[in-house]
């Protein structure tokens, strides 16, 4: 036999659930801002599975915890890890170790699509090349349109002094694309002191919602077959950025009045030309009361019965 309910609480259980229903309504959807983050990283301290259609050359080294390169023109070698990406901010952060660099040999890390050309549409990389004008950084973008954004660290391309880099040593780098100013810029740090290696910033580059992958790729690459470079990529890391929008300020203009003196007052005294405010209750207390109240009466109610 099921237990019987009161019959105060019959009578104003329906009471009670419109109550809560409106109080739910009132309710305003609070959604967390999406502020971004880090959606792929990894330290190689285990085979974080990258693609490659040459792993004698380009493979995870367990020993050492990094991720071994050779990049050869000629070769068509590629290396890529997919990431989620729709055309946000983003920064891609990651340390390299540039062991060989020969000659005409170069070594390309960034963002790009499925056909995985530096040559081509669409992709954002650095560069660590060996020519003419020395060991120099780039920073390049290649937009829809083919149009090309770039610049080097050769100071007849950016405006400064020539900037090297060297074999032998580890680099920190952080290539950063901005919506908001439509920017790509590159920090260059070395990694044993953290001192500043070389900075820039390219301008008025595309959004690129296509690119989907990580990579290195020496695919329509042919300036020198027998140009080799070779060394180690570690901690890398690929973030996301969403600007939190604000609510604009809403500003009022007010017709201009006369300068007065402000009137001095004591504790409880109101001020001369102002209205005394009350103080609103929240909608939580208001109704919390009402529930009080109507279970306060549906329970005398019973007792007078």
């Amino acid at each position: 036999m099921s237990p019987r309910i009161p019959v105060s609480f019959r009578r104003f259980s329906p009471v009670f659930l419109v109550i809560i229903g409106a109080f739910l309504l009132l309710l305003p959807a609070q959604a967390a801002p999406a502020t971004g983050g880090v959606v792929y990283s990894t330290d190689f301290s285990t085979d974080p599975g990258w693609s490659t259609n040459n792993p004698a050359t380009n493979y995870h080294d367990p020993a050492k915890g990094m991720f071994h390169y050779l990049m050869r023109d000629g070769s068509g070698a590629y290396v890529n890890v997919k990431v989620p990406y729709d055309g946000e901010s983003f920064t891609l952060s990651f340390d390299i170790l540039p062991e060989r660099t020969d000659y005409q040999a170069t070594v390309k890390f960034g963002l790009g699509d499925d056909d995985q050309v530096t040559q081509d549409r669409l992709t954002m990389f650095t560069e660590l090349e060996n020519g003419p004008y020395g060991r120099i950084i780039w920073i390049r973008s290649i937009d829809l349109q083919n149009q090309r954004r770039e610049a080097s660290s050769y100071f007849l391309s950016y405006g400064g002094p020539t900037v090297q880099f060297e074999d032998g040593v580890w680099y920190h780098m952080d290539m950063d694309y901005r919506t908001e100013t439509r920017s790509l810029s590159l920090s260059m740090y070395r990694l044993n002191d953290s001192q500043p290696v070389w900075h820039y910033t390219l301008d008025n580059v595309s959004i690129f919602p296509t690119m989907d992958r990580i990579y290195m790729s020496k695919i329509g690459d042919s300036t020198n077959p027998n140009a080799i470079a070779e060394g180690y990529i570690d901690n890398v890391a690929f973030s996301l950025h969403f600007p939190v929008e604000t609510p604009a300020a809403v500003t009022t203009q007010s017709p201009a009045t006369p300068a007065t003196t402000p009137a001095m007052t004591t504790p409880g005294t109101q001020v001369p030309g102002k209205q005394a405010e009350p103080i609103p209750l929240s909608l939580p207390v208001i109704l919390a009361a009402l529930v009080v109240s109507l279970f306060c009466a549906g329970r005398a109610r019973a007792r007078n019965r």
